[in-house]
């Protein structure tokens, strides 16, 4: 009888013993297999970022990198100028000759969800545009359509991490990155008007899956009723510094969108009109 209790008072140990070291095991191993493909969502928060930056970062480019403008349709120029127009100006033109100030942030940021839009409480956007948005996410649900927000208002120095982050994933490739991701100051999302969509159809993601979404078709045919003009189209690489986006709209109010669509211009264009 004694010897049976000890026995199990022996397997009683063990077990104590045992527990929290494979509870450990179990959840390095959970964590471990919940591991998934790096993604970076730039999620701004204006309370904590007063949008100062004490001491402007600088850009390192590899020394075998030209800027200068040549045949390369991604290539900055050798002078950058500032903005001809404020920030807060909806037609303001940013792109790779002009720049924002690293000060620059606008006035009237809220949060994206006050429009109604699908993860709007992760992101700022101005609130000149929210009640335009909010038409647009109304009127795209009773047709069917999911519209979902990832990507909004960046101060500068949010894109500084953005743009360096692209750098370390692509093996510090300047050329590639800057097809793609804008510098310091460039960012059209500096200005809190810039929108990447995306929808339930791809699962929120960001990219080129977006294009044949049914929720990119519409936006296509109808952003602009609602201020939205697609920054970077297709086939116009050349001219906006940027391959073809078909997730990055920027707001310019419904009166101007129109023009736009009237002209046939790309928005590139169209503003570089406004901003001679």
């Amino acid at each position: 009888m004694h010897m049976k209790k000890g026995i199990l008072y022996f397997l009683l140990l063990l077990l104590i013993l045992f527990i929290p070291t494979k509870t450990v095991d179990l959840i390095i191993n959970k964590e471990n297999n919940n591991e998934q493909k790096e993604e970076i969502e730039w999620i701004e928060n204006p309370s904590e970022d007063n949008t100062v930056v004490s001491e402007t970062p600088k850009v390192t480019l590899p020394t075998n990198i030209s800027t200068s403008s040549g045949s390369n349709w991604w290539e900055y120029p050798k002078e950058i100028y500032t903005t001809k127009r404020d920030g807060n100006d909806l037609l303001v033109l940013v792109n790779k000759q002009y720049k924002l100030p690293s000060t620059y942030a606008p006035s009237d940021l809220v949060k994206a969800r006050k429009s109604g839009i699908r993860r709007g409480e992760r992101y700022y956007l101005r609130n000149i545009l929210i009640p335009d948005l909010s038409r647009m996410v109304t009127d795209s649900k009773a047709e069917g359509i999911d519209l979902s927000i990832v990507s909004a208002y960046r101060s500068y120095q949010t894109q500084v991490n953005t743009y360096n982050y692209w750098l370390s994933k692509n093996n510090n490739n300047v050329a590639l990155v800057d097809t793609f991701s804008a510098r310091p100051g460039h960012s059209q999302h500096q200005l809190g008007t810039a929108i990447d969509f995306s929808s339930n159809e791809i699962g929120d993601r960001l990219g080129d899956e977006f294009t044949n979404t049914k929720a990119s078709k519409w936006l296509s045919s109808n952003a602009y009723k609602y201020g939205f003009v697609l920054s970077f189209p297709k086939g116009y690489e050349s001219i906006t510094g940027y391959k073809f986006e078909s997730w990055h709209y920027r707001y310019i109010g419904v009166e101007y969108a129109q023009e736009v669509v009237n002209s046939g211009q790309i928005l590139e264009l169209y503003l570089q009109g406004y901003n001679p």
